[in-house]
């Protein structure tokens, strides 16, 4: 036990020298400070607006309404798009989609024709449940106005989660913050190798007590402190979204820590800053692309077979586990199965990397 001690506190002395060095570098700041600008920019992209005046409203008919559903602009500006779904599956999917669904009832043409005061059942996105009854009202005036009769669109408890199967936006913010930590990992902690290399303080670590395992603990406790502390502004931003945050904690850690595996391994292999911007492409192109079109229908079957079984894929569906009313229990421990293996291989790599640099 005192000699596990030891070695984490030889370890984690490593990591917090890793990190104050890294502060003090103006190019890591200056990266640093991009990344933060990036976050944001593609937060405020993606996400629900308040200020936006499209509606998108996926529309379920119980009966056979003679209602067309055009787009429409209403007098503030508002744009509604309607799309129709034929059961109630679909509209569950749909909406993973969209701002609001609305169930029309059977006798929806003798409500409407009446003129009297009618409800109508609203749904929203799980991102909206903190807005219920503000989006209450404002869609009972909507659509008070849209169909020229007073309606009332009551939502009530009908929050739907998103199906892990069609997540939607959900999807994209999960996904954010998977690119989020693998940016930062990419930027920032390949320099940690390189900084050694350059000042001989490698060579000075490998002769002391530190042994390589623990040198690449230390390397990887200062890149997950890095990664906290910008990644960790996508999670907060696209914290609305989040269902389960146990799986959100276990997808952050499982792509931190493959992330900063995979930027220790690149430090070892390049000699120079220069070198890491001619890698970060290839190696987006080989562990983000995947993990974002992996789920996409069009694939071929053989595609979506060989991209299951990549760790980027694996990963990302691990974080997208947090954004959705969960999965089937194979596909969890296959995931888990995957991420877990492919960072113990990794990590098992940048130790024989530095061991070798060390001959």
């Amino acid at each position: 036990m005192k000699k596990i001690s030891e070695s984490l506190y030889i370890a984690w002395t490593i990591g917090l020298k890793d990190v104050r060095d890294a502060f003090m570098n103006k190019a890591t700041r200056a990266n640093i400070l991009v990344l933060i600008g990036m976050v944001i920019f593609f937060y405020f992209m993606s996400t629900l607006r308040p200020f936006d005046k499209r509606v998108d409203v996926v529309v379920l008919d119980e009966g056979s309404s003679s209602l067309k559903l055009d787009r429409t602009t209403l007098e503030d500006g508002s744009e509604f798009r309607f799309q129709q779904a034929s059961s109630f599956t679909e509209f569950e999917k749909r909406m993973a989609y969209q701002n609001l669904g609305v169930v029309l009832p059977e006798d929806f043409d003798q409500l409407l024709a009446s003129g009297s005061e009618f409800t109508l059942t609203g749904y929203i996105h799980w991102a909206k449940r903190g807005q219920v009854a503000e989006l209450e009202n404002q869609y009972t005036a909507m659509f008070s106005e849209l169909l020229g009769v007073p309606v009332k669109v009551a939502i009530g408890d009908n929050i739907l989660l998103p199906p892990f199967d069609a997540l939607g936006m959900a999807s994209t913010a999960a996904f954010h913050i998977y690119f989020a930590i693998f940016f930062m990992a990419l930027t920032v902690v390949p320099i940690l190798i390189i900084e050694e290399r350059k000042s001989k303080t490698m060579e000075a670590l490998l002769v002391s007590p530190a042994s390589p395992g623990m040198v690449v603990i230390g390397k990887a406790i200062a890149g997950l402190v890095l990664v906290i502390a910008i990644a960790g502004l996508s999670v907060a931003l696209n914290g609305i979204y989040i269902i389960n945050w146990g799986w959100a904690a276990a997808g952050f850690l499982l792509t931190a820590l493959f992330a900063i595996g995979l930027a220790l391994l690149l430090g070892t292999l390049v000699r120079s800053p220069q070198q890491i911007t001619l890698w970060t492409l290839p190696i987006i192109l080989v562990f983000l692309v995947p993990g974002f079109f992996a789920d996409e229908p069009n694939l071929t079957p053989i595609a979506k077979s060989i991209f299951s079984w990549l760790p980027s894929v694996a990963i990302n569906r691990i974080m997208g586990f947090s954004v959705s009313d969960g999965a089937v229990g194979s596909i969890i421990g296959i995931n888990l199965a995957i991420a877990i293996l492919s960072i113990l291989v990794i990590y098992a790599l940048v130790i024989w990397q530095i061991r070798r640099s060390d001959r």
